[in-house]
């Protein structure tokens, strides 16, 4: 009995960590639209989506069918068996969905819970119908196929029918009210965010309160029973109140849709996905309830409780894992990435794609432009400029910070609308869907119809979608096969074999989040080096002098690394050098594209800036690969146990290193305190390093023609002042172009060749 009151507290543990997970994951379903068009601050956004779980919690329908007879008839499991099953399930839970958090990929909870169900009480049931000698035939006796098809089906309709809606419907808004929506807003914003508000408390009535213990039956059935007068007075009430605060107060009633929808997302979240969270442990708690009141033997207690009775779930339970699921979303940085995974692929601009192209995308989007053609020349020439007027986008100039929102008002208020229609709809005619499909496909349907998936991107966003898509069938294998895995061990490995599960469990999630952890710092790292492009205190020309500074100043640090490393045949400081060149040579592709959009917000006569723009991410770009290919060479050489033979050539690496150092300190000083120095100064260092090592370059091609070293170290020994020559010309040309441009001597900053 012990280690049954020691499992039942492991499920409820494990109940809060589901809780933690699955709501990072969640979380996507209903703060997307709102932090995507940044209708608000994010921790206004945050707040209301935590009033809508916390209260949504409270109006739960408890424990749904799903976690207690919905998958499999506990009526033929034994408590011990049923205990495998419910534990086996939690753990696999805990695992797949931290491993889809981790990748920043929103799956479905329901899914997850209704295929570890399956594989759990499959393997259980085969178990256990052997260790009783029953026939094969009786093993499908456990699983409730009718049920769990319907299920499956539903969930994965529901994808098509969200898509296509999320298509028509966005189509259908931005011919009505294009980019350029302001006066059509005033004209049926009131209007159409009616329509919106009236939709989004249908959702409620129909969703969020279904099934609630905290409504009279006399108040649920008055709610049924007048449903069309009630949504006809709520589209009234609503439609005149916004129109009164879009004219007496400069109110955009499309940010109440969008509040209105992320409050109301979360709290029919809450209230009905709460059972894949702690559904399973509080069926273990009440069925451990009713076992000790039999006082029979685990092993001959059947579950025919679970089969016949309403199982309720007290409301305090209900309130503390609504304050966890808040304060989850809150804290989770895990839930910020799932978030940006589903805000990237449906962001109207151009940028940094997050997903890589594949084949099949490809394919798609060839195949969509030639119907596209095709289609073009079917359609009259009138409707086609229609189109095209409608769809035009804002001739502004491109903004290249980072706070613009991915997507404007209309799309965001189509996304909760359209989300919590066909939810609403499907659930009053008992059709089982999932919620994170629904929100994702809807989200991605209207990102299509409003050509966000331009050329520049089409084939990046399909790639990301295929990849979430895909993602969502991985889903079901993988829960189905690891909690049927676990299950096996749980029953063959009795006592034992629960423990090591547990702890190899507990040891996955403190590696993950470690992982996880160094992952965001290296990402805020990555963040922070752009951080002094977003400044509005510098012009363009001071935010890339800084820029090109700070990255100089790591390439240094790398450069002296590798050298010291080869030196001494330190493997550890050459590896640590070459994982910060990786991060540099990204660096040097993030500043790239961030120097295109700087491009397209100047003035077309600012040749000046422009050339700095360019030169110095070119220049950032070929400081990082030349030492990079540095790094490379002396890994290699060093990793595989090489040796360098010539004393001489030491000797050189070390004044090698000196002289670069102080040549690097020098072009730092010359940008950090442009007016004290001079180009002259800089031109005398550059010439003495660059003799230095012209000078050692020939002696080493005379050394390898006379001494005859191995070929691999005579590679490494050319390649070393062949890439520090090209770094120390890269620096000349950098200096050399700042110091000019504080001079303003001479109108051209091209860089030219280093003969001067």
């Amino acid at each position: 009995m012990d280690f049954y009151i020691f499992i039942i507290g492991v499920l409820m543990l494990l109940a809060v960590l589901d809780l933690i997970v699955g709501v990072s994951n969640d979380a996507v379903n209903f703060l997307n639209s709102a932090i995507g068009s940044k209708v608000a601050s994010y921790r206004t956004v945050i707040m209301i989506a935590i009033a809508g779980i916390i209260i949504g919690s409270v109006f739960s329908s408890g424990i749904m069918e799903i976690a207690r007879k919905g998958i499999f008839y506990p009526q033929h499991f034994t408590f011990d068996v049923l205990l495998v099953v419910f534990l086996a399930v939690m753990l696999t839970d805990i695992v797949l969905l931290d491993i889809f958090n981790s990748l920043g990929l929103p799956t479905s909870t329901t899914v997850s819970i209704v295929f570890e169900l399956l594989g759990a009480s499959l393997m259980a049931g085969i178990l256990f119908s052997m260790s009783k000698n029953d026939s094969i035939g009786e093993i499908w006796k456990y699983i409730n196929f009718e049920s769990t098809g319907t299920i499956v089906s539903g969930i994965f309709l529901s994808i098509l029918i969200a898509f296509t809606a999320g298509v028509l419907v966005q189509y259908f808004c931005r011919l009505l009210f294009t980019f350029q929506y302001e006066a059509k807003i005033k004209q049926l914003g009131a209007l159409f965010s009616g329509i919106g508000i009236t939709a989004i408390v249908y959702f409620l009535l129909i969703k969020g309160l279904k099934g609630t213990t905290l409504l009279s039956g006399e108040i649920s059935g008055f709610i049924r029973d007048n449903t069309l007068p009630i949504i006809i007075f709520i589209f009234t009430i609503s439609t005149l109140l916004l129109f009164a605060m879009q004219r007496l107060w400069g109110i955009n009633p499309l940010k109440i849709v969008v509040l209105a929808g992320t409050f109301s997302l979360a709290m029919a979240f809450a209230g009905n996905d709460l059972v894949n969270f702690i559904g399973v442990p509080i069926t273990g708690l009440l069925a451990y309830q009713n076992w000790m009141e039999s006082g029979l033997p685990s092993s001959e207690y059947y579950m025919g409780y679970l089969a016949g009775s309403d199982v309720i779930v007290p409301n305090y339970m209900l309130l503390m894992a609504g304050v966890v699921m808040g304060l989850t979303i809150w804290f989770s940085a895990k839930a910020k990435k799932v978030t940006e995974t589903e805000v990237s692929l449906g962001r109207q601009d151009e940028g940094e794609e997050k997903f890589r192209p594949n084949a099949v995308s490809r394919s798609i989007v060839n195949s969509s432009i030639t119907f596209s053609k095709i289609f073009g020349v079917i359609i009259p020439s009138s409707v086609t400029k229609r189109y095209n007027t409608s769809f035009e986008k804002k001739k502004l100039q491109e903004a290249v910070t980072t706070d613009q929102p991915a997507f404007d008002l209309i799309r965001a208020s189509v996304n909760l609308v359209m989300a919590s229609i066909i939810i609403a709809w499907a659930t009053s005619n008992k059709l089982p869907l999932s919620t994170t499909y629904v929100s994702f496909m809807v989200a991605m349907g209207s990102s299509l119809a409003d050509k966000a998936w331009g050329r520049d991107s089409a084939v990046y966003r399909v790639a990301g979608v295929l990849s979430v898509i895909g993602g969502w069938f991985i889903t079901a294998l993988i829960a189905f096969s690891v909690s049927a895995l676990f299950a096996l061990v749980l029953y063959k490995g009795g006592q034992i074999g629960a423990f090591v599960l547990m702890g190899l469990v507990l040891l996955y999630i403190v590696v993950s989040q470690i992982q996880f952890s160094q992952k965001e710092k290296k990402s805020k790292k990555t963040k922070d080096r752009l951080k002094v492009l977003d400044q509005k205190d510098l012009d363009t020309v001071q935010k890339y002098q800084s820029l090109v500074s700070a990255t100089i100043s790591e390439i240094a640090a790398s450069y002296n690394t590798v050298l010291d490393g080869l030196i001494t045949g330190n493997i550890a400081k050459l590896e640590q050098a070459n994982k910060t060149l990786v991060d540099l040579e990204q660096h040097g592709y993030h500043v790239r594209t961030k120097s295109i959009k700087y491009l397209k917000s100047l003035e077309a006569n600012d040749k000046l800036t422009s050339q700095v723009i360019v030169l110095s991410s070119d220049f950032i770009q070929d400081l990082s690969q030349s030492t990079k290919f540095l790094s490379d060479e002396a890994m290699f050489y060093v990793k595989n146990l090489h040796e360098i033979t010539d004393e001489a050539f030491l000797e050189d690496l070390k004044t090698l290193d000196r002289k670069m150092y102080h040549f690097f300190n020098l072009v730092l000083v010359s940008l950090e305190q442009t007016e004290h120095e001079d180009l002259e100064t800089v031109r005398k260092t550059r010439n003495d390093v660059r003799a230095f090592i012209n000078d050692k370059l020939d002696a080493q091609i005379l050394n390898i023609n006379e001494a005859k070293p191995s070929t691999k170290e005579g590679i490494l020994q050319t390649n070393v002042f062949l890439q520090s020559r090209d770094i120390q010309a890269v620096l000349m040309r950098i200096s050399k172009m700042f110091l000019r441009l504080y001079d303003k001597k001479i109108p051209s900053v091209g860089g030219g060749t280093e003969t001067e």
